[in-house]
């Protein structure tokens, strides 16, 4: 009996196989699928902006010295350098600003549960945003609170210092002294917090605004509505109504919607009753 021959004994070797050569066009896509990115710290300080101490974003801009300056902190300073006292705000830092367009980083929050890697350059915008930012205690004295949950911070430890606005239908009034630069309010249901700001950034005057602290509201294009209304020393009641805006650091924020108290409807007693409705 003949033996089997084992599997391709005696067969023809199988042509070896020709690479094929790599084109211009398949280095090209390989270069654009595995793009060249640098990590940096999202606690590192260096890239900066010395003025306001917030991450350099697209626009970086120097002096004849070197020293470099963000965009709107040029035009805080009038164009005049922090460091030497040349003009600043015409040349445009080039390279600083090519290596921060290849840079990525952590958010500064990921400790607090943030898990997106964004571009330096878009760090700012992304933790202005960021749901898992933690908020801290704007009653101050002497409170050191920074977490994830204002409202029941606030409802727990300052209940004698917040008001509560209604969930559903109706106003809320609260009196506001001349003198107090703003009143917190707190929303049961939603969980978050307002802030009902008093200025006094207004000749004759006081400005009256509404921002929310937290928890900003879910989805593209969702906003939140209110409308105030303030009675005071005299006859009839002023009124103003738009969208609250988000806001996390109230330094330098300016209000670009108001309603104007006039001094002389704080009267005698300083105080005026506001009435707001959070739709």
């Amino acid at each position: 009996m003949a033996k089997r021959r084992a599997a391709g004994e005696g067969a023809a070797p199988a042509p070896a196989s020709t690479p094929r050569p790599r084109t211009e066009e398949a280095g090209d896509a390989d270069e654009e699928e595995t793009p060249t990115h640098f990590w940096i710290e999202p606690d590192a300080g260096s890239l900066d902006c010395a003025i306001c101490l917030m991450p350099f974003e697209a626009e970086i801009y120097m002096c004849t010295n070197g020293h470099a300056a963000c965009a709107p902190c040029c035009l805080r300073i009038n164009r005049k350098c922090w460091g030497c006292g040349e003009p600043i705000g015409d040349v445009r830092c080039r390279p600083l600003e090519n290596l921060l367009a290849d840079m990525c980083t952590q958010c500064t929050f990921r400790k607090f549960g943030c898990c997106e890697s964004v571009r330096y350059t878009e760090r700012r915008a992304h933790e202005e945003a960021c749901p898992r930012a933690p908020y801290g205690c704007p009653l101050g004295g002497g409170c050191s609170y920074r977490g994830l949950l204002l409202y029941q911070h606030l409802v727990d430890d300052h209940a004698d210092a917040v008001s509560h606005l209604r969930t559903t239908g109706g106003s809320t009034k609260v009196t506001v002294r001349k003198r107090e630069p703003f009143r917190v309010l707190v929303q049961p249901g939603t969980s978050r917090v307002y802030l009902l700001l008093n200025g006094g950034d207004v000749l004759g005057g006081r400005s009256l605004s509404l921002v929310c602290l937290g928890p900003r509201p879910q989805g593209d294009g969702v906003e939140i509505s209110y409308k105030m209304e303030v009675r005071g020393g005299e006859p009839g009641a002023l009124a103003v109504k738009g969208t609250a805006p988000c806001v996390r650091n109230l330094e330098g924020f300016q209000a670009k919607k108001f309603v104007f108290v006039p001094d002389a409807d704080w009267g005698s007693s300083g105080t005026v009753t506001v009435s707001v409705r959070v739709c």
